[in-house]
């Protein structure tokens, strides 16, 4: 029981805070200046009213959990606060009504508001004339016209909040979409081009001299040629399989590539949608009150009808009014340009004695919107200076006459501007706060997906590769003691198995270079040179230094040596510009060092911030296939990236090398015993 009556309680933020803050600040202001509309007014008065309005503004803190029952509890509250103090809080209920449209489902939720109003304020006119039903109805009927300006604004601000929110969810997950796919299309690449350079000519090798296997009279120097093949590739997809499996570097995936933004002179869709349905309203409204106004009796009610009334006999008069509406279509894109204008629309309006009550209230969205899409210092500025002007203006170019008689309330009613204000800001920072969560979330599945990736393409590569290589060499074993012809066509058997295996293992991936091409480089001078002509064609002055000759029998370390030296200097080119770049590469028996260093960004180069993340990971990942080191980092003014490469077979431990061959090395692949 406790359990479910503690999952009725809201779960509190610090947005609830301010926004039941703001609005008890309101509900005071509005009690204190009561008697300047209703002389007489008690002290005692006053207070309930303030006690009544705060109370009545709990049912916010449920506006995003249930924000359907959260209405229904507050409208049920009204004919009670009207018995009581015969007071009314506006502004909760805009709040509450944008909660619903906001977070509600469409359906429940308009029901809710259509019934809940009209049936609130019909039962306050029973409480306040009991004796007359007419005079009841009548009094609910016209509370509730003189409402509809400030909660359609707040269902149309509810509306607009959804759709934003909709599309924000859509856009962030195509946006994690893309970086999971680029980060797995990166990581395969990647894996593909080491697989094919460094496993996959060694296993081609094997194959090869499988199929020239056949009945000689001495097989054995074959045979003894496939044992040693196979061993080195069963030893390269060890080392490969270890650097699959190692989780301590995830490469940063790629950011999605932004869409270019649109001009600020170009209204958004939602702010013309929002502006043809202010102007709308106001033609609306206006027409009705011009029906109602003839009938009804000099007083308050008819001040209020008038300031929704179009004064047509004028038609210039009523272009400040078009403009205030038209002003909304610029609300997310160039709010505080919007804002100015509004506010001198509306200060002509008030000098012309055309001020409509929906378009004013419509002022606040714009000051919403300030919040929401400028920077907090520009906005609050601009809020400022628009907010005092607009006072100004209202009280001395022209007080309609609903409100002469409380100039001191029209003054304190500007203080909810601020309040509107920080409900934007607020809104930003929680949209802030929920990309940055949304990123950590994208960045965390894609690290997980390219792990299960490695993880996936290592157990297919033992499975697949490593049974079938194991196996040939316990058959080849086999061989030498009793090269049967039978045993001699198993080999070749073994051999076709594993050439079928290879390309269904990398199936669709496109590495830079073919085995045969990596079998054979020698990363002398004129290869070096051939190497860097790319980059020298996009503008970047390399100078090469080859120190050194490459022995022929170790083509693996110069193949790694190559992309180490590609991979910089591409990343010299984003990152530094045509910066002048010297690559030396030294030669010695037992390894080969590459040295790759420039000179620093260049006076107005914009490095290119987008790329896969994967430049120094994929460096050192090559570089611990053969047992080597990368290191990159800052030099004099420049950048420097040096690699040392042990020559050694790609996956051969020195251990391994000097390994015999009638047992395999420690460490190895083994296979499981012959049948």
């Amino acid at each position: 029981m406790t359990r479910r009556w503690s999952a009725l309680l809201p779960e509190l933020r610090a947005a609830d805070g301010v926004v039941v803050g703001l609005l008890v600040v309101m509900v005071v202001i509005t009690a204190l200046t009561v008697g300047t509309w209703a002389p007489g007014t008690s002290g005692t008065r006053t207070a309930a009213l303030a006690v009544t309005g705060s109370v009545q503004t709990l049912p916010v803190l449920w506006r995003r959990e249930r924000p359907i029952g959260a209405l229904l509890v507050f409208a049920a509250s009204v004919p009670i606060g009207w018995a009581l103090v015969e007071g009314l809080p506006t502004w909760t209920w805009t709040v509450l009504v944008f909660g619903v449209v906001r977070r509600s489902r469409p359906a429940p939720g308009a029901v809710t508001l259509v019934a809940s109003t009209p049936a609130a304020l019909v039962l306050a006119g029973f409480v306040a004339r009991p004796d007359d039903l007419a005079t009841a109805v009548g009094f609910g009927v016209g509370l509730s016209v003189s409402l509809v300006p400030p909660l359609l604004g707040a269902a149309l601000l509810g509306a607009v909040a959804r759709l934003r929110a909709a599309r924000e969810a859509a856009r962030r997950r195509q946006e994690e979409q893309h970086r999971l796919t680029e980060a797995l299309a990166a990581q395969r690449d990647r894996i593909a081009g080491d697989l094919r350079e460094l496993v996959a000519v060694r296993v081609e090798r094997v194959v090869t001299r499988t199929r020239a296997l056949a009945a000689p009279a001495d097989p054995g120097p074959r045979l003894s040629a496939i044992a040693t093949e196979a061993r080195a590739a069963l030893a390269g997809m060890r080392r490969a399989l270890s650097v699959l499996r190692d989780p301590a570097e995830s490469p940063d995936p790629a950011p999605a590539p932004e869409a270019a933004p649109a001009p600020w002179w170009r209204p958004t869709r939602g702010g013309l949608v929002l502006a043809a349905g202010t102007a709308l309203l106001v033609v609306l409204l206006g027409a009705l009150a011009a029906v109602a106004a003839p009938h009804l009796e000099p007083g308050q009610a008819r001040d209020v009808v008038a300031l929704l009334d179009l004064d047509t006999a004028r038609p210039l008069a009523l272009l400040p009014v078009a403009v205030e509406a038209l002003a909304l279509g610029w609300w997310r894109r160039a709010p505080l340009a919007a804002l100015v204008v509004a506010t001198a629309a509306s200060s002509v309006a008030s000098w012309l004695g055309t001020t409509h009550l929906v378009t004013e209230a419509a002022w606040s969205v714009l000051v919403f919107g300030a919040g929401l899409g400028a920077g907090l210092v520009a906005s609050g500025v601009t809020v400022l200076v628009c907010t005092v002007a607009i006072a100004v203006t209202t009280l001395t170019l022209g007080l309609p006459d609903a409100l002469a008689g409380n100039r001191s309330g029209v003054v304190l009613s500007y203080l909810i501007v601020p309040a509107i204000w920080g409900l934007g800001v607020l809104q930003r920072r929680a949209a802030t706060t929920a990309a940055d969560r949304a990123a950590r979330r994208a960045d965390a599945d894609a690290a997980r997906a390219v792990t299960a990736q490695r993880l996936g393409l290592a157990r297919e590569l033992h499975d697949v590769l490593a049974h079938e290589l194991s196996a040939l060499v316990v058959t080849v074993h086999a061989a030498r003691v009793a090269p049967e012809p039978a045993t001699l066509a198993t080999i070749t058997e073994a051999g076709e198995r594993i050439a079928a295996a290879l390309p269904t293992l990398i199936e669709g991936l496109d590495p830079p270079a073919s085995g045969h091409a990596a079998e054979h480089l020698e990363l002398d001078a004129a290869a070096l040179e051939a190497l860097v002509a790319p980059v020298r064609e996009a503008g970047l002055p390399v100078v090469v230094d080859v120190v050194g000759t490459a022995p022929a029998d170790r083509p693996e370390t110069d193949v790694i040596a190559a992309r180490i030296v590609t991979e910089a200097l591409t990343n010299t080119l984003r990152h530094a510009g045509p910066a002048p770049t010297r690559v030396t590469v030294r030669h010695a028996p037992d390894a080969v060092a590459v040295e790759v260093v420039d000179d620093g960004e260049r006076p107005g180069h914009r490095p290119v911030r987008e790329g896969s993340g994967l430049g120094l990971v994929g460096m050192r990942e090559r570089a611990a296939l053969v047992g080597g080191s990368v290191a990159a980092g800052p030099s004099g003014g420049g950048w420097r990236v040096a690699a040392h490469l042990p020559r050694r077979e790609a996956g051969l431990l020195p251990e391994e090398e000097t390994g015999g061959e009638g047992s395999p090395a420690r460490g190895t692949i083994t296979a499981p015993a012959a049948p």
